[in-house]
């Protein structure tokens, strides 16, 4: 291919004028997929068609020290002032006698396969991704690697990668219907059998700690991605949050929340995301909302509600220094205090 670039050069250099030049010309790589193929489908008895299976066939020039060539100074020298000057092209003077074939290796990789199912998280000291700060990991684990690490062993692949439609902060809570993850395996052995996949989930559903949960595992398409941009975005989400006020709870209240549907909300940025978020406003709706009374504690309720998916739950509750507005505290006109917080559900379909 460098021969070829040089060629061309050289021939663009002298016949500049010349229509022939300028016709679309068949490259060296192209030819030789020509060549090669037959004669590999032959040896091989296979078929040429697309596949998950790639073989990748690499040539590259021998280094100085198996050729036992050592380069002239002036070579060096053209060869040092050419890549300073950005040229990937070189002259007609370029040729070089071979002394050595090239090396050749062939390296055989599989495109990734996708895992696809909901997963619940139990404990409020699991983060969803590893999280590692100052070389200090937070929490006692993640969801990604109990997951990851339980499906990629019954792969054989090389590494994984974890994505999930939305997050939940560290401290918080995934019940109900669970939420839409995707493991993506890299350079997989093998594909697992629907008994070895309900096997994975068995063990992390047994597992004597019991902080993560999964359902519905199984191996899908790359179509996948198209579904988890909408959980992402568009889809609702239900939560249930364990809430105090600065005053008694009163019967009015339980109409006043009730009786708010599709509230727009509007949130600045969270004060607590600064750091790693723009600085943005953001409209969000509030579908329904209800109250649920706690016995014996009048300044406590439990509030289910469904919103928008990427509202901030925990600063519509307490209205992070008026930045979210209108806000559970400025609904009730009191000091509002967000105690813990649960995902009930994510809606996927419409």
């Amino acid at each position: 291919m460098d021969n070829e670039r040089a060629v061309l050069s050289y021939l663009k250099e002298k016949y500049s004028t010349e229509g022939w030049l300028q016709r679309d010309k068949i490259s060296v790589k192209d030819a030789l997929k020509v060549l090669i193929l037959d004669p590999l489908k032959a040896s091989l008895g296979a078929q040429s068609d697309s596949s998950s299976f790639h073989i990748r066939l690499t040539y590259s020039e021998a280094s100085d020290e198996a050729l036992g060539v050592s380069k002239t100074t002036h070579e060096s020298k053209r060869r040092k002032t050419d890549a300073e000057n950005g040229s990937n092209c070189t002259s007609e003077n370029s040729f070089e006698k071979v002394y050595e074939p090239c090396i050749f290796s062939v390296h055989c990789n599989k495109m990734p396969i996708f895992f696809s199912g909901r997963y619940f998280k139990y404990s409020r000291n699991v983060s969803q991704s590893r999280w590692i700060i100052d070389d200090e990991r937070m929490g006692e684990a993640s969801v990604e690697e109990i997951l990851g690490g339980n499906i990629l062993p019954a792969c054989l692949g090389d590494s994984y990668k974890f994505h999930a439609a939305g997050r939940e902060d560290i401290d918080v809570r995934m019940l109900g219907s669970g939420r839409p993850f995707l493991i993506e395996v890299q350079n997989s052995r093998q594909c697992p059998s629907e008994q070895s996949l309900k096997e994975v989930e068995e063990k992390i559903n047994n597992s004597e700690k019991k902080l993560v949960g999964v359902k519905d595992l199984k191996c899908i398409g790359s179509q996948c991605w198209a579904m988890m941009r909408e959980g992402e975005a568009e889809k609702q989400k239900q939560y249930v949050a364990l809430v105090w006020i600065a005053r008694p709870l009163e019967e009015k209240d339980f109409n006043s929340i009730s009786s708010l549907k599709e509230l727009k909300i509007l949130q600045k940025t969270p004060v607590r995301v600064l750091h790693r978020r723009s600085p943005l406003d953001r409209e969000k709706i509030i579908h329904w909302m209800n109250v649920e009374k706690i016995k014996g504690h009048s300044h406590y309720f439990l509030l289910h509600l469904c919103t928008q998916a990427g509202t901030y739950i925990k600063e519509f509750v307490h209205g992070d220094l008026g930045r979210t507005t209108p806000s559970m505290g400025s609904i009730l006109g009191c000091r509002a205090e967000i105690i813990q917080l649960d995902v009930t559900d994510v809606k996927m379909g419409d």
